[in-house]
This record gives C-alpha cells, sequence and structure tokens, in this order.
C-alpha cells in the first residue's frame, strides 16, 4: 500500500515532459521523492514510473488522478518515513492534478454514465403506495426507519428544535413496528459497499423478488386495514359512481391521474385503455366497482412503471418528469405529489428559478422526513448499533430488557443531532464538535452515573434491626406497666361494681377470659390455668389489646379442632364492632361439626346487625325483625342458647333477635365441638378476617331464660361497660385512668407503626430488583432533553455511545474498526478491506498486561498491515478513553493508564479526544468535501466518478461563506450537473 500510494502521487510527474513545467518543476521532485523506489533501478511495488508514458497516457487515466490528489492532499504521500515536499510543492501539485482531471472529464471515461433505471427500494415503495392512496400509517414494518418522531418539529421549519422532544427507535424486529394486517414486505435492501441502499446497481430484480411483489401488491389491496377509513382518495376513486355514470367515461376519469401519479409520467392512450378496459371487463363479469379498482390498483403497484424510475426519454419520459421523480425521491423518498406532477406536466420545473422554489418548498415540507429518515442514519452506519451485543459479564445492562436494548436509545442521540443541524441551518462543523446534545434520561445515566447495582451495608441494617428491637422491647415494656397501672386502678373498681350487683346463679361453672393480663402471647393465646375447661384460642393475624379488650384487626381467634369438653348450653359475648369506613366486620359465636355455625355480622352493603345461621354450609334466611342501624352499637351483647331439642334462641342487647329456629339437628352444639371468635363466614374468595374488640366470653351449662339475659345486660351480669366504670370513679381516679388509657393507646400505636426488621439478603435482592425495574423504565423512555454540552468529550456524531459501542466487540474496543469509521464517514476516504491471511490479534496471557496500542504495535508487524494501520490506527486510539459502550475510562482493566495521543494528518498533534476534536473541526472545508460527497452519492444514486469531484469541491466552495449547511448543500447538488443529467 505504502509503495502503491507513492506511485499514485509520484506518478503526475511524467506528464510534463513534454513542457518547461516538467522541466523546471516536475522533474527534480520526481528525482528528489520518487525514483529511489519507481525509477530504472527500482521497482517496489511493480510500478516502474520511468515507464509510465506520456501526458496524453495519463489524462486517459482519471481515477489515478483523482486518487493522486486524494494521497496529496490527505498527506498520504509520500510515505511518513520518506522525504516529504514543502507545502508550497504539495499545493502547487493538487492545484496541476486538478487542471488535468478537469482535461480528462472530456473522455467518456472521466464522467459517469446516466443511470437508465433504478428499481425502488423498501423504504421509497411504502412511502409510494401511502402517498399514491393517501394513507397515514405505514404498510409494513420499517427496520430500517431508525427513528419515529412523536413530537411533529418538521411541521414548524421556521422555528428551531424544541428543547424538548418525544421520539423512539422502533427498528428492531422484536418490537411492534406497526403496518397493516396480513401484509408481509420483502426483504431490507442491503447497502451498497460505503454507500446506501438506493444506489441503482444494487437494487436487482429476480424472478423471485418479482414474485414477492406481486403478492406484496395483493396483500395490501386486500389487508383489512385497507378500507374508506384509512384511504383518503376511497371515495374519488373506490367508491361506486353514479347509477347513471357513463362506467368507460368513469374508468378513465379516474384511472388517468391515478396512472400518472404512480408512473410519474405522462399516460398513454394505450396504457390507459389497457387498464380501464379491464377494470370494465372485471365489472361486467360481476366484479363490483370497488374490488375492481383494488385489482386494478394491484396490478399497478406490481407494474415495472411504478417499481422502476426511469431516465428521461423524450418522446416517452419528458426530462421535467424524470426531474420531478428525481427531486421527490432524493428529498422525500416518495413519489412527486401534485405540484411538483403540474410543473413537470407544463415543462417548467426544470427553469432554474422554479427549481430553486420546489427545492425550498420541499425542505419545509414536513415528507422532508423522508430524507431524514435514511441519509443520516446510513451515512453514519448506525444500523449497525441494533447487533452490539457486549458481553453481558461486562454489561448486563445493555441488554437488560432484550425487546429494547441500550443501542435503541444510544441510535436516537446522533439522529436527533442531526435533525437540529439541518433543520435550524447550523454549519456543518457542529455535526462534529456542538454544544448541545439531545439525550434521554437513559443516556445522561450511561455516561455520568456508575451504574452499579446498589449493595446493602450489612452492618448498618444489623445496627439499624438492634436499635429497632431496642425500642420495641422499650416501648413493649412500657406498655405491660402501663397495662398493669391499669388493672391495678380499674380492678377493684370492677370488683366492687359486680360485689353490688345480683349474681344470676352462683352455682354456674363460667369459662372467663379474665385476667386479660393473664394471657400469653407466642404464636398462641392462652386462657388462665384455672379455666375449667381450658381453652387454648390459637391466634389467626394482628392481636392487640386496648383498655384490657382483645382487638382483632384483619385477624381471629380459634379453638384448636381437637376434643374439647365443653357441655355448654348458652355462650354469652361482649363485644364491639368499630364502625370502620364501612367495612363488613362480625363475630361468629359458635362453629360445630358438619360446617354448622352461628354469627352476627356488620356488612359494608347492609349497614345493619343482623343474626344468621347455616345448616350444613346452607345459609338460613336473614331474620325479618332485623332492623338497619346507621351506627354500630357499643357494646353489642350477643347471648346463644341452644334447647335439647335442637332449637336456637338468638339475643341482642338483652332482647330475643328473631324468633327462635330449629337447625334441624338436635346434637348441636355437640360435647366435642370447636369454638370460634371473630371469624366471618367464608363468602366467594375465602375472606376471613375480621374486625372486632372482644371484650368476654362465657360458657353456660344451662340455658339461660330471657329474664336473665335481659339482667344480664341491664346491670345484673358479669360485664362493667366502660361507661359504669368511669363512673364509680373518683375525679382524681378518672383523670389516672384517662392518662393511662391514653398512654396505652398511644404507645400501641407507636409499636403497630414500627418498620419490621430489614433481612439484609431480601434488602439486596429488593434493591436489586428496584434498580432494574428503573432501568427498564428508562430504556423505554421516549422523553429526550436538549442539554448544554459542558464536557468537551461528548457530544457530536464521533463521541457517542452509538458510534462507539457499534465499532467495539464483546470485549474489548476495536481501535481499526473505529478508525476506519472515521477516515470513511467523516473524510469519505474508505480503507481497502484487510488481507485473507491478516493473522488475528495474539490471545496469549502476555497480551493481557498490554495496552491496546502495545497489541497493535506488534500486529504492525506483518508487512501487509503496515500502510493501513499507519493511517487507521491514530483515528481509533484517539477514541480509547471510551470502552465497548461509550463510556468513559481512564485504566484498561489490567491497571495500563490509556494512551489517545497521535497526529491527525500528520500536522496536528493531539494528547486527548478533546484536542482531537479540536483538529477535525479545523479541517471543516475537508469534512465539508466529504459529507458532500457522501450526499451527491445519495442523491444520484450511483458511484461517484472521478470527475465528480471537481463537482464536490464546486459545491463546498458555493457554500463557505455559510459554513456549509445541509439545506444549502442540497440546494446546489440539485442545481449540479450530475443531479440535473439523471
Amino acid at each position: 500500500m505504502k509503495h502503491f500510494l507513492t506511485f499514485i502521487a509520484c506518478s503526475w510527474l511524467v506528464l510534463s515532459l513534454q513542457g518547461n513545467e516538467y522541466e523546471k518543476f516536475t522533474k527534480p521532485l520526481l528525482e528528489k521523492h520518487c525514483y529511489q523506489c519507481h525509477g530504472k533501478e527500482k521497482t517496489k511495488g511493480k510500478v516502474n514510473l520511468y515507464e509510465l508514458g506520456s501526458r496524453e497516457n495519463f489524462l486517459g487515466k482519471p481515477t489515478l488522478i483523482k486518487e493522486v490528489i486524494e494521497v496529496l492532499d490527505a498527506y498520504d504521500m509520500p510515505p511518513e518515513d520518506e522525504l516529504q515536499p514543502s507545502e508550497a510543492e504539495r499545493t502547487k501539485l493538487i492545484a496541476q492534478l486538478k487542471e488535468y482531471l478537469r482535461e480528462s472529464a472530456k473522455s467518456s471515461s472521466a464522467t459517469a454514465k446516466s443511470v437508465k433505471m433504478r428499481r425502488l427500494n423498501r423504504f421509497q415503495y411504502n412511502n409510494a403506495v401511502k402517498d399514491l392512496f393517501r394513507i397515514k400509517k405505514d404498510l409494513f414494518p420499517l427496520t430500517e426507519k431508525l427513528m419515529t418522531r412523536h413530537t411533529p418539529y418538521l411541521k414548524h421549519p421556521d422555528k428551531p428544535m424544541p428543547g424538548k422532544v418525544e421520539v423512539e427507535s422502533r427498528a428492531l424486529a422484536t418490537l411492534d413496528g406497526g403496518g397493516f394486517k396480513e401484509v408481509v414486505p420483502f426483504p431490507k435492501d442491503l447497502r451498497a459497499a460505503h454507500g446506501f441502499d438506493n444506489q441503482a446497481n444494487q437494487l436487482t430484480l429476480s424472478p423471485l423478488l418479482l414474485d414477492a411483489f406481486l403478492k406484496l401488491s395483493v396483500s395490501i389491496l386486500e389487508s383489512p386495514d385497507f378500507h374508506e377509513k384509512t384511504v383518503g382518495i376511497w371515495k374519488e376513486f373506490f367508491a361506486e359512481p353514479q347509477a347513471d355514470a357513463d362506467l368507460s367515461a368513469e374508468l378513465r376519469k379516474r384511472l388517468e391521474p391515478f396512472l400518472e401519479k404512480a408512473f410519474r409520467a405522462p399516460v398513454d392512450e394505450a396504457t390507459l385503455d389497457r387498464y380501464s378496459d379491464y377494470a370494465k371487463a372485471k365489472i361486467e363479469q360481476g366484479l363490483s366497482y370497488t374490488d375492481t379498482m383494488k385489482k386494478v390498483s394491484s396490478a399497478v403497484l406490481s407494474s415495472p412503471l411504478f417499481l422502476f424510475r426511469y431516465s428521461a426519454k423524450e418522446e416517452a419520459i419528458p426530462a421535467d418528469w424524470t426531474l420531478a421523480s428525481n427531486l421527490s425521491f432524493f428529498l422525500w423518498n416518495s413519489i412527486p405529489d401534485e405540484k411538483l406532477l403540474e410543473l413537470a406536466k407544463a415543462r417548467k420545473l426544470s427553469d432554474p428559478k422554479v427549481l430553486d422554489e420546489q427545492v425550498t418548498r420541499m425542505l419545509r415540507d414536513p415528507k422532508i422526513e423522508g430524507f431524514l429518515d435514511i441519509f443520516p442514519a446510513q451515512w453514519m452506519q448506525l444500523e449497525n448499533v441494533l447487533s452490539v451485543n457486549p458481553d453481558p459479564k461486562i454489561y448486563k445492562l445493555f441488554k437488560l430488557d432484550p425487546n429494547r436494548p441500550a443501542g435503541v436509545q444510544m441510535v436516537l442521540e446522533p439522529l436527533l443531532l442531526f435533525d437540529a443541524v439541518f433543520q435550524e441551518e447550523r454549519p456543518i462543523v457542529e455535526l462534529l464538535s456542538p454544544n448541545f446534545s439531545y439525550q434521554s434520561q437513559f443516556l445522561k445515566d450511561w455516561y455520568t452515573s456508575d451504574l452499579k447495582y446498589p449493595v446493602a451495608d450489612t452492618k448498618k441494617i444489623e445496627e439499624d434491626n438492634r436499635k429497632l428491637e431496642e425500642k420495641k422491647q422499650a416501648l413493649e415494656k412500657k406498655l405491660q406497666a402501663t397495662r398493669e397501672q391499669l388493672d391495678a386502678l380499674t380492678k377493684p373498681i370492677r370488683e366492687k361494681i359486680l360485689a353490688d350487683r345480683e349474681i344470676l346463679d352462683g352455682k354456674t361453672e363460667v369459662v372467663d377470659l379474665e385476667p386479660y393480663a393473664g394471657w400469653e402471647f407466642d404464636g398462641d393465646l392462652y386462657s388462665t390455668p384455672d379455666t375449667n375447661p381450658p381453652l387454648n384460642l390459637k391466634a389467626h393475624g394482628k392481636i392487640d389489646y386496648q383498655d384490657g379488650k382483645v382487638v382483632l384487626n384483619k385477624s381471629y381467634l380459634e379453638s384448636p379442632k381437637l376434643p374439647i369438653e365443653i357441655k355448654a348450653k348458652t355462650l354469652e359475648v361482649w363485644c364491639e364492632l368499630p364502625d370502620i369506613n364501612q367495612r363488613a366486620g362480625g363475630v361468629m359465636t359458635m362453629q360445630g361439626p358438619g360446617g354448622l355455625f352461628d354469627s352476627i355480622v356488620y356488612a359494608e352493603r347492609k349497614p345493619k346487625h343482623w343474626i344468621s345461621g347455616s345448616n350444613n354450609h346452607s345459609r338460613t334466611k336473614d331474620f325479618p325483625e332485623s332492623t338497619p342501624e346507621t351506627k354500630v352499637l357499643q357494646p353489642l351483647h350477643l347471648v346463644i342458647t341452644y334447647a335439647e331439642d335442637g332449637t336456637t334462641t338468638m339475643y341482642r342487647n338483652g332482647q330475643p333477635y328473631g324468633k327462635p329456629y330449629r337447625k334441624g339437628s338436635t346434637s348441636f352444639p355437640k360435647d366435642r365441638t370447636s369454638v370460634v371468635f371473630g371469624l366471618r363466614h367464608l363468602p366467594p374468595g375465602g375472606n376471613k378476617h375480621m374486625n372486632v374488640i372482644l371484650d368476654k366470653a362465657r360458657f353456660y351449662d344451662r340455658e339461660l331464660t330471657a329474664e336473665e339475659v335481659e339482667a344480664s345486660y341491664s346491670g345484673s351480669s358479669h360485664y362493667v361497660t366502660k361507661p359504669q366504670l368511669v363512673d364509680a370513679m373518683k375525679p382524681e381516679q378518672k383523670e389516672t385512668y384517662e392518662a393511662l388509657t391514653q398512654t396505652l393507646s398511644d404507645t400501641s400505636s407507636e409499636i403497630a407503626g414500627l418498620p419490621k426488621p430489614k433481612d439484609p439478603k431480601k434488602f439486596q435482592k429488593e434493591a436489586r430488583v428496584k434498580f432494574e425495574n428503573e432501568f427498564r423504565a428508562k430504556l423505554r423512555g421516549r422523553s429526550f432533553e436538549r442539554v448544554k454540552l459542558s464536557d468537551p468529550r461528548y457530544g457530536g456524531i464521533l463521541t457517542n455511545s452509538a458510534m462507539l459501542s457499534m465499532t467495539s466487540g464483546p470485549k474489548r474496543t476495536h481501535p481499526i474498526a473505529r478508525g476506519a469509521w472515521v477516515i470513511e464517514v467523516i473524510f469519505n476516504d474508505p480503507p481497502p478491506p484487510p488481507p485473507n491471511d491478516v493473522p488475528p490479534l495474539k490471545d496469549d496471557p502476555a497480551f493481557k498486561k498490554m495496552t491496546i496500542r502495545e497489541q497493535f504495535a506488534q500486529h504492525r508487524e506483518h508487512p501487509d498491515c503496515a500502510g493501513c494501520h499507519q493511517k487507521l490506527d491514530p483515528l481509533g486510539f484517539a477514541l480509547e478513553n471510551f470502552d465497548i459502550t461509550g463510556r468513559w475510562r481512564e485504566k484498561y482493566k489490567n491497571g495500563r493508564e490509556v494512551d489517545a495521543s497521535g497526529k491527525l494528518l500528520k500536522k496536528y498533534a493531539y494528547s486527548d479526544i478533546v484536542e482531537f476534536k479540536e483538529s477535525l473541526s479545523k479541517e471543516e472545508r475537508r469534512f465539508a468535501k466529504a459529507f458532500t460527497a457522501h450526499l451527491l452519492r445519495y442523491a444520484v444514486s450511483r458511484e461517484l466518478a472521478p470527475t465528480d469531484s471537481l463537482v464536490v469541491e464546486s459545491i463546498v466552495e458555493k457554500t463557505t461563506g455559510k459554513g456549509y449547511p445541509v439545506k444549502a448543500l442540497i440546494r446546489e447538488i440539485v442545481r449540479s450537473e450530475p443531479f440535473l443529467r439523471q
């Protein structure tokens, strides 16, 4: 490569053998810089400059002239280790070569032939069909479209880009890219090498692809989504005409403008007759008008006149029509609109003034999105971002969401920058070093945060748990002391009240849950040891104590289902059903074998008390005497008696509740049964949590009479209500009682409000899950904010995570790939493919201790590699501070410092990426020429010929004072001879 470049650069010198310029300037320079390697004695690279030939022979090689100019201009000739010409000599040399190239342009080999025919690519086909039928939705998912704009800023061409925009990438096949139902497109068209997917020689039409077009056209028209609500031309094209309309005339009237627009050319009578006769025949055969027009449309979409773009032929396709088509496919990637067709038909579009007006109009039209969807993405080769797959051991977060990997966020940053530079007509150099960027929250975090999972501070958690336990124990100790003080205060008063009352039956065996202070709670709730019979009550849910009462909040008490000798004939319960936002609550008084139960319930939908029962799980009818009450009675006194004949009688607050009824069984309650308190009977869904406050429960071994029950409630019972207790207190006792009660309530609330101890492992897991969920949300984010760049390392198309990720491997950066991207995209000087026999980098232990620069130093020892490495390495190493996903690093994993220094174009020394970008910005004109060449290639859909470089230089010269804005470059391209000659 080295010797070939020397040959190219030096060969021009022999051109002046017949003139004074050669004798005075060329020959001495040739002898000084080239003959030692490519003269009579040495012919390195099989190049002998001495035998090159005459000036006329050299003029017949325009490609060689163009390459000589490029290597001289890029300082690739002579090689770095050879004697260099002075700047004056180099400048004069390049100027003379350009004159030779202009002279050689007269030959046919120097100028590209116009492309006679080119097929629509997939993106253009989709847009053309949409515009033809005025459909707003894409027909099929477009993976080539890397950015979908949800903020319509292109509708406001006179305004700068908004500070915040909504965009997303729907390019991955795993995402729902939209499209009509049952429409399957042909495969995505591949980009040409170093070019675009609209290049004519790449867009072939094989028999298989032609068949795919036929099937596609049918599927579009037969899609269930293709109807009058989605198709803008439905009424004027597909709808049934008036019954008295002339069918032939109506068909021709509708078909002529439709065919003109579809074929982008005048429609001759023979073509119009062919389509209208076909439609008429179908209708006469019985096919509906709408279905007939669908078949006609399907035939149009699969016609070569629709699928291909043709060069101008004055008889068939006038030049203005071709210009309209080329212009619309360049700027809109679609067919011309009515205005362009109108001007083409009138042969006015080729008028320079009219053409300029139309370009301005088209650049301001929202359909310019067609250009912005494709050119910048393919110019920057951003489709490669979607295949980035870093080692998950290094970057698990990159593909945390497989359907939305980090790449679909990264790709949007450079595309939004291009949109802003385009819309705001900014200098093109701002693509390299802007002072702003559009970033999502994901990108902000990706560039600046450590992206590490949260780590549980085990020692802190343990210390917090210890303090929490100490606080809980202190509160429980205070709670117990308060209860003891409260019991000491109330017990004598309660005993005195009870002593003054008449006892119902002194011989009755009573099972009493008192003393409450004697209860123990450690998974089970026990009665006192002297309870006869002993009741071990299992606690379900949360049990609290308030004012000497058992509080069941979403919980219940249950006796173990074991043989218990209970010969009770009466059950008495004192309780409260708190009004808790009208939630259901209740008490089950007793449950027997076979699902038999009795209960009293307070329900949300029926704000009243009612007593119900069951017989083999069948609920009895509510008692008609149930009376609605809007407030819960406090306290609620329930008594249920069971007669030998199976009759059950219920009492509420001392009064009979409904009439006695028979359960249908004389054995309930049996001697062996289960006793349940606070259990709601099970509705659909199985909710058995209750909200109730139990004051006292007693069992009697006989049936209480109605008089005894009434007396029990009215005051001749063992139960002392809170008002009775307080009324019997002295003023100072009341004050103490209220203070203790408040302390009891406050302390209980404080205990209930204490956080649960943290499990370090569980905390760690929850923290990781939360972190990942938040990260997934950022990966799905569509909001991008315009931020001012305070760090010059970032920003621009060169130092963004998209470009840096797609030019890296799964485990390490690839300086050669990054250098190749820079030289191809930024300088439009793509390197040749590497030789087939080039060995890969060695994978041995010694390499692990080296920097990438040191590894490539050994790689460059291969003779076939040195030339390219000399050119590419400085560009790639300048980006080495960015890792495989575009995040900043100062050192490699082995601890070695990153060295990003180098020299650009053999004249700009730099020590880091900031200085490298500053050096690039100084070469603004060089970048503008490269960018313009890319843009011209895209506009004319072909590779550029040698003399096209002169056109590029002319375009750049005309836009120099403006900073080379993209829109200005586009205007000059449209005016250029290569574009107009298509």
